[in-house]
């Protein structure tokens, strides 16, 4: 199965973990975005800024971007640190098809990392 390439605003850091599911079929995976806080305004705090992030993944990865809000996937946001830390990236880590997985074991599911960034006209 091939992998998709992705676009300038995001990069892979760790190369996906190959399916042996077809497209059609859901499985559940742990994609982590990786975003500058710079990029963000307010710090980012803007829950519908994390919002843009998620459904930005899901539209790159040929997801409806509404399903995040239908709640097929649940997503964690990091925390922002202290100002005084000067914290440059934060993560959010996006459960996708969490729905269909009952005991967790995440030694189990399958892991994607992408570092996402902003393109010269704004969006992700």
């Amino acid at each position: 199965m091939a992998t998709s390439t992705p676009p300038a605003n995001f990069q892979v850091i760790t190369a996906p973990i190959e399916s042996t599911t077809t497209s059609s079929q859901q499985q559940p995976k742990r994609v982590i975005l990786r975003l500058r806080v710079d990029e963000f305004e307010g710090e980012g705090q803007s829950w519908q800024q994390h919002v843009d992030a998620i459904t930005a993944y899901l539209a790159w990865a040929g997801r409806s971007p509404s399903e995040y809000e239908e709640g097929k996937h649940f997503a964690h946001v990091e925390p922002f640190q202290a100002p005084e830390l000067r914290q440059t990236t934060f993560h959010v880590v996006l459960d996708i098809d969490q729905h269909l997985v009952t005991e967790p074991n995440l030694n189990d599911i399958p892991h994607e990392v992408y570092r996402v960034r902003r393109g010269t006209d704004g969006t992700l």
